[in-house]
């Protein structure tokens, strides 16, 4: 079941990429690759640090989480089976501030839950060590792995 869950996740980002590109954001919905009760914890550092619920929520967080930027890209750079229906994600993102213009380019990590073939939980972490360590495995666990 790991490598599955790896692969919905994997997917799960190109369907939200397309689904940025497309203007349907909330695709991984209509996919049935996020469950309608899914939730989302952003880090506890952010904007907005809350838990969001479902679809709805989850457009929120974006609202939330990309509005002060320009020229926004997000990617997965790694994608880990960390057991126990878990996945790990080193994340890119990049884009400037609409206000400043400062140009904005860091890695965060977020933990996937999943539960019959779909992910029922995501948090988010603004270092991905973090996201490492909430799962038991280290940098170098996660350089073997990929």
């Amino acid at each position: 079941m790991s490598q599955e869950n790896v692969e919905i996740v994997r997917r799960g980002w190109e369907v939200f990429i397309e689904g940025i590109d497309h203007g349907n954001p909330t695709a991984v919905f209509d996919e049935d690759l996020f469950a309608p009760t899914y939730t989302l914890t952003p880090s506890r550092e952010t904007v907005g640090s809350k838990t969001y619920v479902g679809r709805e929520g989850f457009a929120e967080w974006l609202r939330i989480w990309t509005e002060d930027f320009l020229d926004w890209k997000i990617r997965p750079v790694t994608i880990i089976d960390a057991g126990n229906d878990r996945v790990v994600t080193v994340v890119y993102q990049a884009g400037r501030g609409k206000e400043s213009g400062a140009a904005v380019d860091v890695q965060f990590g977020t933990v996937h839950t999943l539960k019959a073939g779909q992910v029922i939980e995501q948090r988010n972490y603004i270092d991905p060590a973090e996201a490492l360590e909430a799962v038991g495995l280290s940098e170098q666990d996660a350089q073997a792995d990929s």
